[in-house]
């Protein structure tokens, strides 16, 4: 009798998994629908529990929420841009021309905002340490720590700390949690820059290290080159060292561009067109690099799996929280075998096997008819990759003829289309003008979108920032069958 019962409960279990399967399917095929018992992956008969839980979860159908908005939910007046997420997906930093977020926005200009997705509290960040407002645009090039707690910008502003009279946009740190606002774009010995730093301003999992270019020459001893560089500036030791080098120290002989740093600081990718940073480099255009401050060692990562140069323009470089992967956008067609789409794609290099491959593909592997773009994400251990595309063939029915955001999974070769309202609609507008952001776990994927359909009740006619789920809560039904010994 006992095995008769069992044999019932998993027909009865199967009839409704194939039930929840049907309803959990999206509309552009993604759905993936899991079940667990103790968090297994394959149906279990428990016959010593009296009901048994099934977990469904969907890894397409999320839901997508606006975060560009006002703490009481009011959307904002003005566009939103460029948006950096913590590594739990809580805090979302973006920057905005709305003047309606948070009360006393004066200013008239460009500022940075942070929004709790738990509290649904907005705040501005771009300030100085006593709350005054900046006194000229604080831009989209923006990041936070893992925690949320620091946001490190750029900011033309003069007044946000004492002392900046160089007319020169700045790169700053706000603590949210003292309210203090410091200025990093910086000399060891806190001299200012004597020119602008901006752009691409990336901080540390623990906000120790701030990543950053500068066309400065004033921040280290021996800058000499007239170019763009990089630098990490230690705000715990407030030492400022350049990394667009050579392994040799040699400065570099040509711009350097769009720093990202790993989550201790140690390593640091960056793209740059100097041809003296390795030895080999002859393709005459842009390559992406690492440089490992700890060694000193400089390599570039933008090179085939065996080593080839790339014969077009690498650039855009994200780094992985343990400085393993590194993605980038490339219009090389001599990365990985089959490039013949003739346009930009995004790849991940492994620096620990020095294989690279090709993410910017549909889930059956087909290269994109449309350039990938910009500025891809890379989650902590380098499983998702999120990245921006015009491509309508990577996943099915991408009809809307506009730049759509996408997630490839590493690991199981899936590509899904997150800009996308929590239907599944898809949006009418293009996504991710800027960098989207995706979470250490790759759930939470945040984008800027000009799209009007991705939430009800957007009728501002701008640009906002959205966060996309892309693990709704799973839900569990349990069988009320009990099994008697």
């Amino acid at each position: 009798m006992k095995r008769y019962v069992v044999f019932l409960l998993v027909i009865l279990a199967t009839i409704l998994f194939i039930s929840m399967v049907s309803a959990a399917g999206s509309r552009d095929g993604r759905g993936v629908t899991s079940w667990s018992n103790a968090n297994a992956e394959t149906p279990e008969v428990d016959t010593t529990e009296s009901n048994l839980p099934i977990v469904v979860r969907s890894l397409s159908d999320g839901t997508t929420t606006r975060v560009s908005v006002a703490s009481d939910g009011t959307e904002g007046n003005a566009f939103s841009w460029g948006s950096s997420i913590s590594a739990d997906g809580r805090y979302v930093a973006f920057s905005s021309d709305a003047s309606n977020l948070v009360s006393g926005d004066t200013n008239g200009t460009r500022d940075i905002f942070v929004y709790d997705r738990q509290t649904s509290q907005t705040t501005r960040v771009s300030i100085a340490s006593d709350g005054t407002e900046g006194n000229a645009d604080s831009d989209y090039y923006l990041s936070n720590s893992a925690d949320g707690r620091y946001v490190a910008f750029q900011s033309d502003a003069s007044n946000l700390v004492s002392g900046d009279t160089n007319l020169a946009t700045d790169v700053f740190v706000h603590d949210q949690q003292t309210g203090q606002t410091t200025r990093v774009s910086v000399a060891s010995d806190g001299t200012e820059g004597n020119a602008d730093t901006s752009g691409f301003t990336i901080i540390s999992a623990d906000g120790r290290y701030v990543a950053f270019q500068s066309d400065a020459s004033n921040l280290v001893s021996g800058d000499t080159n007239l170019a763009t560089d990089i630098f990490v500036h230690d705000r715990q030791t407030g030492q400022t060292t350049r990394v667009s080098v050579a392994s040799d120290g040699s400065e570099g002989n040509d711009v350097s561009y769009k720093p990202t740093i790993s989550a201790d600081g140690r390593y640091v990718a960056f793209q740059s067109y100097a041809s003296n940073l390795v030895s080999g480099d002859t393709n005459g255009t842009g390559d992406d690099f690492v440089h490992d401050r700890q060694t000193g060692q400089t390599t570039r990562v933008s090179v085939s799996s065996d080593g080839t140069e790339g014969n077009g323009v690498s650039s855009h470089p994200a780094i992985s929280a343990n400085g393993r992967y590194v993605t980038f956008y490339s219009n090389a067609s001599n990365l990985v075998s089959g490039d013949t789409n003739g346009t930009g794609d995004i790849f991940v290099h492994d620096r620990q096997t020095g294989q690279t491959t090709r993410v910017s593909v549909a889930s059956d592997g087909t290269q994109g008819n449309n350039s990938a773009c910009c500025s891809p994400a890379i989650t902590e251990d380098g499983r998702y990759v999120a990245f921006q595309s015009g491509a309508s063939n990577l996943v099915i029915s991408d009809t809307n003829s506009w730049s759509d955001v996408f997630v490839h999974d590493q690991q199981t070769g899936q590509t899904t289309r997150v800009s996308v309202a929590s239907d599944g609609s898809e949006g009418n507008n293009y996504s991710s003008l800027f960098d989207p952001a995706i979470t250490a776990d790759g759930r939470y994927v945040t984008y800027h979108s000009e799209a009007s359909n991705l939430v009800s009740g957007d009728t501002n006619g701008a640009g906002d920032i959205f966060v996309h789920d892309r693990w709704p809560e799973q839900s569990q039904v349990y069988l009320p069958l009990v099994i008697r010994q």
